[in-house]
């Protein structure tokens, strides 16, 4: 059984906002989230659906601040005829008001799904594994999934920078732009202008602004891509369990469709006209 719905996003930000139910109200906003371990929902939700935290989990924020996390847990979590139970999910005050949503989706609702976003026609499908389909590997680039850790579960992807050298990634569809350390951006010899803080659930950093040459996942590549440089990676990289040197946004994201296998652990690309 799989479900097929339109892509909506915020208004300030290109945040995949899904229609969800959980414990069978709704449907609530909530935004869909690679780079989350877990799932989210605001304190008003959660009174909404009677769910308390049971107990306080330390997290790391977008700007690598330690924020502690209530946690409890929902019957069900379910979008359209895709259903999860017994679902584990933090709760905070609110989310950032960019985000516009009262809760986020993360690996443990999406891991038992195969989520295909086809950024190009605004629709994403949830499937269940025995509905996966056999793919044309001539128009595609397929990388196995792989997991930072266990109890760490975010999604880390090989990139080519600049055709010159390959850096581990997170693949994150809850970031509206593509995020590079000061270390890659000082490799890759392009300095930055100071621009506005990047928001996120945790607070706010510093930043500025670049543009690299291409970023390249197999055949999947982009030309002269705009990116956030941040000096947020090493408590980032400390809380996941492994180094790591940037964040694939939206901006590069949006240029593809993309399938997350995570029952299969793999990992598609498909080329689309607007893909370079």
């Amino acid at each position: 059984m799989s479900t097929t719905i339109r892509i909506q996003t915020t208004e300030t930000q290109p945040f995949i906002l899904l229609p969800t139910h959980v414990n069978g109200k709704g449907p609530f906003d909530f935004v869909l989230d690679t780079g989350a371990a877990i799932s989210i929902l605001t304190e008003e939700l959660a009174d909404i659906v009677r769910v308390e935290g049971a107990e306080v989990k330390e997290a790391l924020g977008a700007a690598g601040q330690r924020i502690e996390v209530p946690l409890g847990r929902v019957d069900s979590i379910s979008i359209g005829e895709t259903r999860a139970e017994d679902v584990r999910v933090g709760i905070m005050k609110e989310l950032p008001k960019c985000v516009g949503a009262q809760g986020v989706l993360g690996y443990n609702f999406l891991k038992g799904f195969i989520l295909t976003i086809d950024y190009k026609s605004n629709l994403l499908t949830l499937a269940s594994p025995r509905d996966k389909r056999s793919h044309d590997r001539s128009m595609q680039t397929y990388v196995p999934l792989r997991l930072a850790r266990p109890d760490r579960p975010i999604l880390l992807v090989d990139v080519l920078v600049n055709a010159q050298e390959t850096y581990r990634f997170i693949l994150d569809s809850g970031a509206s732009q593509t995020v590079v350390s000061p270390e890659l951006a000082q490799r890759m010899s392009k300095g930055g202008t100071k621009v506005d803080s990047i928001v996120g659930v945790g607070g706010a950093t510093q930043s500025s602004v670049g543009i690299l040459k291409s970023l390249s996942i197999g055949e999947a590549s982009l030309s002269k891509v705009t990116v956030i440089v941040a000096d947020i990676f090493s408590a980032l990289s400390q809380a996941v369990g492994t180094k790591f040197d940037g964040v694939l946004g939206f901006n590069f994201l949006s240029k593809f469709k993309i399938e997350i296998d995570y029952p299969n652990e793999s990992l598609w690309f498909e080329k689309q006209g607007y893909a370079e």
